[in-house]
């Protein structure tokens, strides 16, 4: 390691102190000293040792109490027990209690360096843990921006929740980045190493849904021409997430439920079972109360996946983070068109943060890079950012005007656009306004939580 350890030793005797500190330093440890449990805890608060090696014996506490304050003051320090009457049961409580290591007195050397040299790598791998977890941390910051109390939850949920292999629903508007909480539990997990896959339950066909999510042998229906792992054996060992789960139809809600209860799956056309280990994280921008009370979604599928549950604010619940999204966008299209120096100017600025966005932070980010692709210099004003009203409840006779001659995939984009401009975004509203599925929306717009 880059940095030298410091190692803490307390005894009450001198003598066995000076022999101590000599052991030690020919071992590489910048030595601290305390002749007393009150001098331990002030010399460890401050220095922060990395070991500490303690009497059990001292005039003023004994040295279970001193490991018991380090150990909660300081978790990442190793602590060592020495002592005088030495006992198997006294050793494998000490252990218990959280001791690297129990040594009788007098100190025999190569028992010690032995003991010192297993706490070195202890610590080792400590510290690179806790780099590991501040870096990732540190991403979570970076992808998540912004300091809205609501989105700093969000962060902290992530942190505490993404170690285990807990499944998470994930809820929020379309746009509000269900999937980058699915992509930073996965990065922040034991399973990062595996893979993730994504599923988005409203893009694809409801009758190739069950072979994309179970997989198929050859000839199990028509157009099966060849055997297919489906998306839980490719995910094995590491993390499903499931986009848009409210779309599924409950058929194959049932048939998810009991993949999620059995660990196994059985791909269309085989009798095989297959096991599976696969952390599960779920999103919908549907109200799955409602779906649960209508019907259409299953109350005991919701309990086995609703284990940890995030709600991910709409941007207009956050307008005071808008300037941070716009700094953090606009370096991340500076980066990708290589170019810098572009900047927006004050006005710009309260011109977006006054803005609803009907499209959450997707809507933010597409803002951003046509204004950096249409602009006319480095500095994107007021001019440059072409937003629209703040789109009002639905209204009775809305019209939209297309020419005659523009091709049916442009009319049915401008019709699905206007229609989520007039229903704020919400493609169940809008799904309904046009008479048609808000799965087709997802798939005409191509679309992915």
């Amino acid at each position: 390691m880059a940095e030298r350890l410091r190692l803490l030793l307390v005894d009450d005797d001198p003598a066995s102190l000076h022999l101590l500190e000599r052991l030690v330093e020919q071992e590489g440890f910048d030595v601290l000293k305390a002749m007393s449990v009150e001098e331990a805890e002030r010399v460890a608060f401050e220095f922060h040792p990395h070991v500490v090696i303690t009497d059990v014996v001292l005039p003023d506490a004994d040295g279970y109490a001193l490991m018991g304050r380090l150990k909660e003051k300081l978790p990442e320090s190793e602590v060592m027990l020495l002592t005088g009457h030495a006992s198997v049961e006294r050793a494998v409580d000490a252990i218990r209690d959280g001791a690297c290591d129990y040594i009788e007195k007098p100190v025999v050397r190569s028992r010690l360096v032995a003991s010192l040299r297993k706490a070195r790598q202890q610590v080792a791998l400590k510290l690179e843990n806790l780099e590991l977890r501040n870096r990732l941390a540190a991403q979570v910051q970076e992808t998540l921006v912004g300091q809205n109390p609501r989105i700093e939850e969000v962060r902290r949920t992530i942190e505490r929740v993404a170690g285990s292999d807990t499944s998470v629903f994930v809820e929020g508007e379309s746009g509000t980045g269900k999937e980058i909480v699915a992509e930073m539990i996965h990065r922040l997990s034991g399973r990062a190493r595996q893979a993730l896959i994504k599923v988005s339950c409203a893009a694809i066909p409801e009758n190739l849904l069950e072979s994309e999510m179970f997989g198929h042998e050859k000839g199990a229906f028509t157009g099966a021409a060849y055997s297919k792992p489906g998306k839980f054996e490719l995910a094995h060992h590491g993390t499903l997430f499931l986009d848009e789960i409210g779309e599924m139809k409950p058929e194959l809600q049932a048939k998810l439920l009991r993949v999620l209860q059995d660990g196994k799956i059985s791909r269309l056309g085989s009798t095989e079972d297959r096991e599976v280990n696969v952390r599960i994280v779920c999103a919908t921008n549907v109200d799955v109360e409602k779906a649960i009370a209508a019907g259409n979604f299953r109350n005991d599928l919701f309990y086995r996946i609703n284990v940890v549950r995030l709600s991910l604010p709409p941007l207009r619940d956050r307008l005071d983070d808008v300037p941070l999204l716009v700094t953090h966008f606009l370096s991340q299209i500076n980066r990708k068109l290589q170019i810098g120096g572009v900047h927006v100017t004050p006005a710009a600025l309260e011109k977006l943060q006054n803005y609803t966005w009907p499209g959450n932070i997707r809507q933010l980010k597409n803002v951003m890079e046509r204004a950096v692709a249409l602009r006319q210099g480095s500095v994107l004003d007021v001019s440059d950012f072409v937003l629209g009203e703040s789109p009002a409840a639905p209204k009775s006779g809305n019209n939209l005007v297309i020419e005659l001659g523009t091709p049916m995939e442009e009319v049915e984009h401008r019709m699905i656009m206007a229609a989520l401009g007039a229903c704020q975004g919400d493609k169940e509203k809008a799904a309904a306004m046009l008479g048609i599925s808000s799965r087709t929306i997802y798939r005409k717009l191509g679309e992915k939580e």
